[in-house]
């Protein structure tokens, strides 16, 4: 079985970050799935459009303090959680679209620090 090639510009790893959405007047607290310099997929309690934007809250964790980053979000995917029991829960896939430099440099980096502890050495 032939492997399909990465779409993903950036690495990804899976991580369970805090990470709030808020869209208008309404908050969403989660934590994420997975992250990437470019974005987040989470789980979220509301169906919230395709191409949706909504500011994000993320924590990430260091060794001396948590970077709190704030950016704009655009939603990019929406799916139904199917194993999940309650039917209003759906997983989102959410592109980081204003982001400044320095937050995704210092996702970048917790991205490949992660990266280096869950990686078998060879």
């Amino acid at each position: 079985m032939r492997s399909r090639p990465e779409r993903r510009g950036a690495p990804r790893v899976a991580s369970r970050l805090p990470l709030t959405l808020t869209r208008q007047a309404e908050e969403l607290v989660t934590r994420t799935k997975n992250i990437s310099a470019s974005g987040a997929y989470c789980q979220i309690p509301r169906f919230v459009a395709p191409m949706t934007t909504l500011q994000v809250r993320l924590e990430i964790p260091s060794r001396s303090h948590p970077a709190h980053i704030e950016c704009q979000g655009v939603v990019v995917r929406v799916e139904p959680a199917r194993l999940n029991p309650s039917p209003s829960r759906y997983h989102v896939a959410i592109f980081f679209s204003d982001l400044a430099d320095r937050d995704r440099a210092v996702i970048a980096r917790y991205v490949q620090q992660r990266l280096r502890i869950t990686s078998p050495r060879a």
